[in-house]
C-alpha cells in the first residue's frame, strides 16, 4: 500500500510521536505524583502499589497527550526531513502532498481510534480505580489523621472537628460534625465522642460510627426555610459503611462512554418530564436544579471523548502543513506559528467551558468550535503549500 519513501516518512514519525507522549504524560504526571507520594509517606504503601496508581493516572492523561503529541511529532518529523533535504528528493520523484500526508493520516486514524476506544471503557476504568485505591488507602489511617483543633475532611461529605483528641485519635472533646448532602444538611455538636471502626477486611473501606454524649442536632433541607433541633444524651451517628463506595461513578470522567450518554439523555428527560409537569415539590425542585447545573458538565465530558479523535487528526494536519519547509528564503518558524494556535485553542476551549456549565452555550459548540477553527487553520496552509499538487 505504501511506496518506499512513504514507509519511511511513516518509520521516522513513530520514534518522535512516542517519545513526545511520554514526554507529555510524564509531564502531566508530575501534578499527581505529589499527591501519591504523600500518601505513600503518610500510608506505607508497597512499590507495586505506587505503580499501579500511577499506571492508572498516567492512562487517564493519554486523551490529552496523544494530540498534542501528534502535532510536535509531526512538526518535527518533516522539518528535519526538509532541512535533510528528504522532502525535496521525495517531491523529484513525483511525490505530491497528498501521497507524503497520506501514511501519516494512516498512523494518524489509528491513534485517533485508538484512543476512542480507550475513551469507551478503559481510560474511565482507570480512573475508577485510581480513586478506588486512593479511597482504600485514605481510610486505612482515618483513626490516626484526626488531630485537635484541625478540621478532618477526609471522608466524603463530612467534616469533623474536635478540640481535644487522644493520641490514637479514638476519644475526642467538644466534637463538631458538619454533614452536607444533595437535599439536606446536619450541624451536629457534642460534648464527648467515640470513634468505633470496624473492618471486614483488611483492604475494605471500614464501617464507620460516632458515639456521642451530651449534644444537639442541627438539620435544615436545600430550598426549603425549616429546620430541627435535636437534644440528645447519646446518638450513634454513622459516617460511613463498609459497602459504600465513596467517589465510585459519581463523577462523569469515571462513567464509560455508553452509561454517560444514558445518563445524560436519562436526566434531560427527567428534567423535562417534572418541569412540564409543574407544582415541583421542594424536593423536586431541589433535584431539577441540581440537575440543570450538572448536565452541562455531563455533556462536556461527552463530546470532548468524541472529539478527541477529530482533534488529533487535525493537528496531524496541521503539523504537516507547519512541518514542510518552503525552501530558501521562505522558512517560517513553524514552532512559534503552532504555539499560537495552540494557545488560541486552549483559550477559546476553556474559556467557552465557562458559559457551557453556565448553560449559556451547548456543551457540543463549545467542544467543536476550537477544533473546526484549528481545522481551518490547517486547510489554510495544506492548501498553500507551494509544489503542484
Amino acid at each position: 500500500m505504501f511506496g518506499i519513501a512513504q514507509r519511511y516518512l511513516a518509520a521516522t514519525f513513530i520514534p518522535p510521536f512516542m517519545l513526545s507522549t511520554f514526554f507529555f504524560v510524564a509531564f502531566l504526571l508530575t501534578f499527581q505524583l505529589f499527591r501519591i507520594v504523600r500518601i505513600v509517606i503518610n500510608k506505607g504503601v508497597d512499590f507495586s502499589t505506587v505503580l499501579e496508581l500511577t499506571g492508572h493516572i498516567a492512562i487517564s492523561f493519554l486523551p490529552m497527550a496523544i494530540p498534542l503529541s501528534a502535532l510536535f511529532a509531526t512538526i518535527y518529523t518533516l522539518n528535519k526531513m526538509s532541512e535533510d533535504s528528504e522532502i525535496v528528493a521525495m517531491r523529484s520523484f513525483g511525490l505530491t502532498k497528498h501521497k507524503l500526508f497520506f501514511p501519516l493520516l494512516i498512523l494518524g486514524s489509528i491513534a485517533a481510534l485508538g484512543i476512542f476506544s480507550l475513551n469507551m471503557n478503559l481510560i474511565p476504568l482507570s480512573k475508577t480505580q485510581f480513586k478506588n485505591t486512593i479511597v482504600k488507602l485514605t481510610s486505612r489511617g482515618m483513626l490516626t489523621d484526626i488531630k485537635a483543633e484541625n478540621f478532618f475532611t477526609e471522608i466524603p461529605n463530612v467534616t469533623l472537628f474536635a478540640e481535644k483528641v487522644d493520641e490514637g485519635g479514638n476519644l475526642m472533646e467538644n466534637v463538631f460534625i458538619h454533614i452536607n448532602r444533595r437535599n439536606e444538611e446536619q450541624v451536629i455538636v457534642a460534648k464527648n465522642g467515640a470513634l468505633i471502626k470496624q473492618y471486614s477486611g483488611s483492604w475494605d473501606i471500614p464501617s464507620i460510627r460516632m458515639h456521642l454524649t451530651s449534644g444537639t442536632i442541627t438539620k435544615s433541607w436545600k430550598g426549603k426555610n425549616d429546620s430541627e433541633n435535636i437534644i440528645f444524651e447519646e446518638y450513634d451517628f454513622p459516617i460511613l459503611n463498609n459497602d459504600y463506595t465513596p467517589g465510585f461513578v459519581t463523577k462523569d470522567s469515571m462513567r464509560t462512554s455508553r452509561e454517560l450518554r444514558r445518563r445524560v439523555r436519562m436526566d434531560k428527560n427527567k428534567v423535562k418530564e417534572l418541569e412540564g409537569r409543574g407544582n415541583l415539590t421542594p424536593e423536586e425542585g431541589a433535584w431539577v436544579r441540581e440537575m440543570k447545573d450538572n448536565l452541562p458538565k455531563s455533556e462536556l465530558e461527552y463530546w470532548s471523548r468524541l472529539n478527541t479523535p477529530v482533534q488529533t487528526l487535525i493537528f496531524i494536519l496541521l503539523g504537516f502543513a507547519l512541518g514542510i519547509k518552503q525552501g530558501r528564503g521562505k522558512s517560517r518558524n513553524s514552532g512559534l506559528i503552532s504555539l499560537v494556535i495552540l494557545i488560541g485553542y486552549y483559550a477559546l476551549f476553556f474559556g467557552g467551558v465557562s458559559l457551557a456549565k453556565k448553560g449559556q452555550v451547548p456543551a457540543a459548540i463549545i467542544v467543536f468550535l476550537p477544533t473546526a477553527i484549528a481545522g481551518i487553520a490547517a486547510f489554510y496552509y495544506y492548501k498553500i503549500l507551494d509544489w503542484q499538487s
